[in-house]
């Protein structure tokens, strides 16, 4: 039983980190897209032209 303690907590903080990026990658690539208020026009021209395909 004390092995399963560990493997259980790196599982849930695995989950807690893949959860977050994805979060934070959908939140960081559709923003720039979207006009979102919270950016001001040189940040989202700056994030156009770093994220030009």
């Amino acid at each position: 039983m004390p092995q399963m303690a560990p493997m259980n907590w790196t599982l849930l903080f695995s989950i807690f980190i893949t959860l977050y990026l994805i979060t934070m990658t959908l939140i960081y690539f559709n923003t720039p897209r979207h006009n979102n208020s919270l950016y001001s026009s040189h940040e989202d021209k700056k994030f156009s032209i770093t994220w030009k395909w």
